[in-house]
């Protein structure tokens, strides 16, 4: 339990806000599952209580590493073709382009998120 003027910090992939119907689920489907919440990080954070929320946006460094996972996967796909079903790691290689597209076109976001439980 987080005791009263502790802080808390994590960080998630989440939509941009502001995205148009269509948009918003493409950064759905090619997000992790926990993009399809409609709830923004800040506004779950202050409903439940927190205060001095803050926002770092790491989305430049979010990119920067799935470019470097798809070139990681792609210089391995030997080996790692052979430790999966068939097909597998040409989904996975599928789907990490999809996410690397949607973060490159701004639909999404990673952001280091903090707040303090009021005292």
């Amino acid at each position: 339990m987080l005791r009263p003027g502790g802080r808390i910090a994590y960080t998630t992939i989440f939509v941009a806000p502001g995205l148009s119907a269509a948009r918003r689920r493409r950064a759905q489907r090619s997000g992790p599952r926990a993009v399809a919440t409609r709830s923004d990080q800040q506004g779950l954070l202050a409903s439940t209580g927190f205060a001095d929320i803050e926002m770092v946006d790491l989305t430049v460094e979010f990119a920067s590493t799935a470019r470097a996972w798809l070139a990681a996967w792609a210089a391995n796909e030997q080996e790692l073709t052979a430790l999966e079903s068939p097909g597998v790691f040409s989904e996975r290689q599928r789907d990490r382009r999809a996410q690397l597209r949607a973060i490159e076109d701004g639909l999404l976001r990673r952001g280091l998120f903090s707040a303090t439980r009021p005292t």
